[in-house]
């Protein structure tokens, strides 16, 4: 036996090697699976966000955030946390569902509002290699509160289910605006006139103007300014959906931007167009992208978790409608 002793290392080499085994993991790593301290899979999503939006009024620049490792878990856990705080105080069903839900929702590093808050996502693939890749929104406007208690139930029946499309949910796009139950952003900005469709400024301008400058309604000055809308964007990008569905309040329709076709009953709400208007997010999808948008307007403040069957019912027939259409699409 060989009775040499082992070197002693030293503290400050071991030091610099387990920096150098950061530093590496962190720039070799884009998307990575590590688990949290609670044992649940955190999926990072570090995607690089240096990309700039081209558009007819200009180039949008994305927030920048290069992270370690470390510092996505810890946004992540956070995530998780905003989302069970903001799910429970909206309707739906028992509360060990959407914890189940929450605990798989991930987020972006550029979705975060005016005040910091995550804006998360919650995803269920589907197996099905026919299935449609439907982007849900909802909460846009921070004053219409039922929207985000519908796309609450989605999550959770999303949760339990094999879907037949592949579905991501924002639920919670305003989370600034929701706190102040105001329909903007807290810059005070509509988000649903804030995207950047074909001659923005000449047009969202005058459409503001012609109503009467309604402050509620105001799209910002620069088109694409908020980092709501920049988050909404990166999700478009990233998840290429082929049919988007955003949530409102009072109008008690459903209002599809998109190709012809025949709708499926659905009797609670009647099928009824609103058009687009400039820095809508119809405009911005359908008209100008030909990915069809269907936006959901539900009746006022009614009551969802008494029709929790209705909006499971709502949800499939989405679906058809985004299958559908992209068979008239392809013709």
């Amino acid at each position: 036996m060989n009775s040499r002793k082992e070197p002693a290392i030293s503290p400050v080499r071991t030091a610099i090697a387990v920096l150098a085994v950061i530093s590496s993991s962190a720039c070799s790593q884009s998307d990575e699976a590590v688990k949290s301290s609670s044992s649940e899979p955190v999926t990072i999503i570090n995607h690089a966000m240096s990309q700039n939006i081209t558009t007819s009024e200009g180039t949008i620049e994305k927030n920048t955030e290069p992270k370690t490792p470390m510092e996505n878990v810890k946004k992540v856990e956070l995530a998780r946390k905003q989302c069970l705080k903001d799910m429970e105080s909206l309707e739906g069903r028992e509360k060990k569902e959407i914890e189940s839900a929450c605990a798989r929702v991930e987020i972006f590093g550029a979705c975060y509002s005016v005040k910091g808050t995550p804006i998360y996502h919650f995803d269920a693939k589907s197996s099905n290699e026919r299935g449609k890749r439907i982007l849900v929104f909802a909460l846009i406007h921070g004053d219409e509160g039922p929207s985000g208690s519908v796309a609450r139930l989605w999550m959770e029946r999303l949760n339990k289910i094999e879907p037949r499309n592949s579905w991501r949910v924002v639920p919670v796009l305003n989370p600034d605006g929701w706190r102040a139950k105001t329909r903007m952003n807290a810059n005070k900005i509509d988000l649903n006139r804030n995207f950047p469709t074909k001659n923005w400024k000449k047009e969202s301008a005058a459409r503001w103007k012609a109503k009467k400058s309604d402050p509620r309604r105001f799209p910002g000055k620069i088109a694409g300014s908020e980092p709501e809308t920049k988050c909404a964007i990166t999700h478009i990008d990233d998840f290429k959906p082929g049919f988007i569905i955003s949530i409102h309040t009072p109008y008690g329709v459903l209002d599809f931007d998109g190709p012809r076709m025949q709708f499926p009953n659905f009797k609670p709400l009647r099928w009824f167009s609103l058009g687009n208007y400039p820095g809508s997010m119809g405009r911005y999808m359908w008209a100008e992208r030909r990915v069809p948008v269907l936006t959901i307007e539900l009746k006022g403040n009614e009551n969802i978790a008494r029709k929790l069957e209705q909006f499971d019912h709502l949800q499939d027939i989405s679906g058809t409608v985004a299958i559908q259409s992209e068979k008239i699409l392809k013709k």
